[in-house]
């Protein structure tokens, strides 16, 4: 009970080591309903462009995520290879 009350989450923070990847979807989305509030003009459009709006940071992370790959185990050892 004590160690329930002493909780701190900004400095005991949850173990989600291995599936650190995972919160990028819940940021995705904060950060369209931030956006879209902002920019949005017409509230009915809104869901559908908070949906849409998430979807491209996902995606557009997904590329980035492939594209660094790419880079760093094939680019990478071809320009710079290491000497045996």
């Amino acid at each position: 009970m004590m160690q329930t009350l002493a909780y701190t989450p900004f400095i005991d923070s949850l173990p989600v080591h291995n599936e650190w990847y995972l919160l990028i979807i819940p940021i995705a989305i904060f950060i369209a309903i931030g956006y879209k509030a902002i920019r949005c003009t017409d509230i009915k459009n809104y869901p559908r462009e908070v949906f849409v709006f998430t979807m491209q940071i996902l995606i557009g992370l997904g590329l980035l995520a492939a594209a660094m790959t790419f880079v760093i185990t094939v680019l990478i050892p071809m320009l710079a290879p290491i000497p045996s």
